[in-house]
């Protein structure tokens, strides 16, 4: 992954991605990158309203993406996250390799 790689991914992220609170978009200096594994990138998008979004955006040219979900989030969706969450300790690198 080189810098124009993460530029274009940075322009991407600024034109599409917009604050999921009152939908205001990003600018760029409110995207952080907070970390890269091998074609992840993870993402911090600040609003100046709401608490920061963190993101994760695959930057692999040959993953094909299929047709995107259109089955709905549930509150047992919600509660799983919100139960896995509450005990990580953020070690990603353990997560990836499961």
């Amino acid at each position: 992954m080189n810098h124009q790689d993460l530029y274009k991914l940075l322009q991407t992220v600024q034109k599409n991605i917009r604050c999921p609170q009152c939908g205001q978009s990003y600018d760029f200096d409110s995207i952080s990158i907070r970390g890269i594994i091998d074609s992840i990138v993870f993402l911090e998008l600040a609003c100046e309203t709401h608490m920061p979004v963190l993101a994760t955006v695959s930057l692999d040219q040959n993953q094909k993406i299929g047709p995107v979900s259109k089955e709905k989030i549930g509150s047992d969706d919600v509660l799983k996250t919100h139960e896995f969450l509450k005990d990580f300790a953020g070690n990603f690198e353990q997560i990836f390799k499961q």
